[in-house]
This record gives structure tokens, sequence and C-alpha cells, in this order.
């Protein structure tokens, strides 16, 4: 009987040793790490499209892309829509409406009117586009603008900008070829 004791008393000590080395060691589970991440969705060549009720309103597209908390991260950016006939940039980002874009941005308007800067904000809603970085726009007939802080409302055609250095033709002379 005393024989009994002891097998019994070294598979309780056993068992004690195996809970305690359970609670020592973490286990890791790297898929479950991912899957708790801030990310909404990410996509890669993407193509989004708006619509109403009877026409296609803009569409958006990009390499890549990845929504955090309603913002909205991307690269190689390509918009087109009823105010930005094209809007491209490197990189950028979306908070609902309004667009942060970052190096080579470029927009084209149906107007004509090009410009090109390192940094912009699209406000597609309200119609304005800012350029937050030195800029050159190119106007109908070859006349071309540079400068710094531009602000361009597009529903009415009006741009400001300061340090402005401008280079215009009128309706007589047409540009040098």
């Amino acid at each position: 009987m005393g024989r009994y004791l002891k097998i019994e008393f070294l598979a309780v000590v056993m068992i004690a040793i195996m809970l305690s080395v359970s609670y020592l060691i973490k286990i890791k589970n790297e898929k479950a790490n991912l899957a708790s991440s801030d990310k909404e969705f990410e996509v890669h060549n993407s193509l989004i499209r708006e619509v109403n009720e009877s026409e296609l309103v803009s569409t958006l597209k990009s390499d890549y892309m990845v929504q955090k908390k309603g913002n909205l991260q991307m690269i190689r950016i390509n918009y087109k829509g009823e105010t930005a006939k094209e809007l491209q940039s490197k990189y950028g980002r979306s908070i609902a409406d309004t667009f942060f874009l970052d190096v080579n941005v470029t927009m084209q308007q149906d107007n004509g009117y090009y410009y090109e800067a390192e940094h912009a904000i699209y406000k597609k809603k309200e119609g304005f586009f800012y350029v937050t970085s030195p800029f050159v726009g190119y106007l109908h007939r070859g006349n071309i603008i540079k400068g710094t802080n531009l602000k361009y409302n597009i529903n009415e055609k009006i741009t400001e900008a300061q340090n402005v250095d401008a280079r215009f033709f009128t309706r007589n002379k047409e540009h040098p070829k």
C-alpha cells in the first residue's frame, strides 16, 4: 500500500510541475494578432466607381489601398469625377470627400487647365483644389502660371495664389513655337 502512495504522490507532483510550466509559457498566435489589426480593408489594384441613380459620378483607381479607422490610404492614385477631369498622385489619403495628395500631384480640368505640384488637397464636395507647395499651372493658349499656395475654385473657375510668376498671351498673339 505504501508503494501505491509513492506513485500517486509522484503523479500529483508531475501534474503540478506540468501546470506550473504551462502557466509560464506564453503561446503566441501570429494569425490571431493580425486578425486584431485596425485595418478595415486592404486592396491591391482597385477600382471604385461612384454612381447615382442615373449615371457614373466618379472613379477612383489605386495600386494599393487600405482603410484604417475611416482613413483611406492609397498608392498611385487616379481619380476622375464631376469637378476634376483627372487627378493623380503617387501617395494620398482620403477622409470622407477630402483627398490629401503627395508626390507628383497633377490635376487636369475640362477647360484645359493642368496643374502640377508636390502636395495638394482636393475637396470634392466643395469643389476646391488647394496646392500647399510650389506649383506650375498650364492654362489655355500656352499661358503658364507658377507660384505657391494655390486655391482653385473649380465651380467658379477662380484661382488665387501667392508668389505668382506668370506668362500670359493675349488673343491677338499666339505663343511662339
